[in-house]
């Protein structure tokens, strides 16, 4: 990442990325993740962020579910989403060096970082194929 230290998260992230409520349910999230092919989706109350939840975190929840009582299955999908996020997520500012933000994913091992504006609440999220998409297009204008 030597030579990419100008660059900002901003530059980056999905801007304006598609969130979820506490009060919908973990049926509702799978299915968004699942049709958008994302992994993380942001929680919110209004613009501000209350917490994430991942695709990791509704396998688990399933699985931890009788998967093989249809009814049990039924319930879990209508648990909400509140209850299986997680809480106060690790977040980073749209100014923040896209560096730091790099090193947050690698060493959490976590696929994305909700990117929250004081003044704005949350404003998008950078995940590790924003990072890998940014490198391909790098490598691309570098290609003689």
């Amino acid at each position: 990442m030597e030579g990419y230290n100008w660059m900002k998260v901003v530059d980056v992230m999905t801007k304006n990325p598609l969130v979820m409520t506490r009060g919908e349910t973990i049926g509702q999230a799978d299915a968004l993740m699942t049709e958008n092919r994302i992994r993380q989706l942001p929680v919110v109350e209004g613009s501000a962020l209350l917490g994430i939840i991942t695709d990791r975190d509704v396998r688990s929840f399933l699985v931890n579910s009788s998967l093989h009582d249809p009814e049990e299955r039924a319930k879990a999908l209508k648990t909400e989403v509140g209850e299986v996020m997680t809480a106060a997520p690790l977040t980073v500012s749209p100014e923040d060096d896209l560096r730091d933000a790099v090193e947050l994913l690698v060493e959490e091992k976590i696929g994305g970082i909700p990117v929250v504006d004081v003044a704005e609440g949350l404003v998008g999220i950078v995940t590790y194929v924003d990072v890998l998409r940014c490198f391909l297009n790098r490598l691309d204008e570098e290609r003689p």
